[in-house]
């Protein structure tokens, strides 16, 4: 998988990656655990985990991107490959809109969060703009500010966010 990668280093730098995305072309986030990309469209954001479908007419109209992880973009070769990088999108979506459903902005920020550091790691999480994980589930990103100081204090009553399950 590392010879079709289109890029593959420590930081990669958001300008690149938004440029990939701008191409037009379908690309997919590398598979390993901790890749992930989160794309801020206008109004919205959504998280590219690892084998997510990126770029082609899905994000043509984004204005950032935020890359997590030791990121790798490839083409996906053939249908299958392009069919289970859309499923994955989707699953990655589908998890963050039932992050987004519950009525509470502090819990959706607290099961942003938790998710977010399950699949990237707390590391990765913790370098990334409150503005942009608010995007995320529709909060403002004091919600993110007081939603992180709650994670870091004992947990007292603990929502667990929603697992994304993956094709083996």
């Amino acid at each position: 998988m590392f010879s079709q990668a289109l890029s593959r280093s420590t930081i990669l730098p958001p300008t690149q990656v938004l440029s990939q995305l701008h191409s037009g072309q379908l690309l997919r986030v590398d598979a390993t655990r901790g890749n992930a990309i989160i794309v801020c469209h206008r109004h919205h954001a959504e998280i590219a985990g690892p084998g997510s479908a990126v770029g082609g007419l899905l994000d043509i109209d984004c204005r950032r991107a935020i890359p997590i992880g030791q990121i790798a973009l490839t083409h996906p070769e053939s249908h299958e490959e392009r069919r289970k990088a859309f499923q994955m999108r989707q699953r990655w979506i589908k998890s963050t809109q039932k992050v987004a459903e519950n009525p509470v902005p502090l819990q959706r920020g607290e099961l942003i969060l938790r998710m977010l550091e399950r699949y990237c790691g707390v590391e990765a999480i913790a370098q990334l703009p409150d503005d942009v994980i608010a995007q995320l589930v529709g909060v403002l990103p004091e919600t993110i500010v007081m939603a992180r100081k709650v994670l870091v204090s004992p947990p007292e009553m603990s929502v667990q966010p929603p697992q994304i399950v993956t094709a083996g």
